[in-house]
């Protein structure tokens, strides 16, 4: 597979997240914001407020799209290995870790301040914020292994 394949594979996928994004954050939450204020009769005030919480967890997924659009980018025009795109990788960890510790600040309060929760909700919640730090992690480790080969590369090209 030649680099530009490979970098128009990966812009591919990045299109299909933000449709899956799009789709979620437009049509299946606030559905399940409505539905969660016809259930919890005593909570539709926090309707509004809930559905803006959820809908700026979007901010940070939409930063790191474009990010990684940035590094596809870059791949093909085989530039993969450099100092740009580490700090990218870099940027796009810390935007997962963000996005999880206001994720899970917000199931802080929904759990002990209101009680709205119930325990398959907060294992749910759990699992998300989980996914959320593999992805942290995952990208935090990428970002570190990009720098060390920019490095060599960098080193490599004085020598020659």
């Amino acid at each position: 597979m030649t680099q530009k394949t490979f970098a128009n594979l990966l812009k591919a996928v990045i299109v299909l997240a933000f449709l899956c994004c799009a789709v979620v954050y437009a049509f299946y939450v606030p559905a399940i914001a409505r539905e969660a204020a016809d259930v919890y009769a005593e909570f539709s005030a926090l309707h509004v407020p809930a559905l803006v919480f959820v809908e700026l967890t979007a901010l940070p997924i939409l930063i790191a799209l474009v990010l990684a659009w940035s590094i596809a980018h870059a791949v093909g025009q085989d530039d993969s290995f450099c100092r740009a795109n580490a700090a990218r990788m870099k940027a796009i960890s810390l935007l997962a870790l963000a996005d999880v510790a206001y994720f899970w600040i917000g199931i802080a309060v929904l759990w002990f301040g209101f009680g709205v929760m119930s325990g398959p909700e907060f294992i749910l919640a759990v699992l998300v914020g989980s996914a959320g730090i593999i992805v942290s992690v995952c990208a935090g480790a990428l970002s570190h292994l990009i720098l060390k080969a920019a490095l060599l590369r960098e080193e490599n090209d004085l020598t020659v």
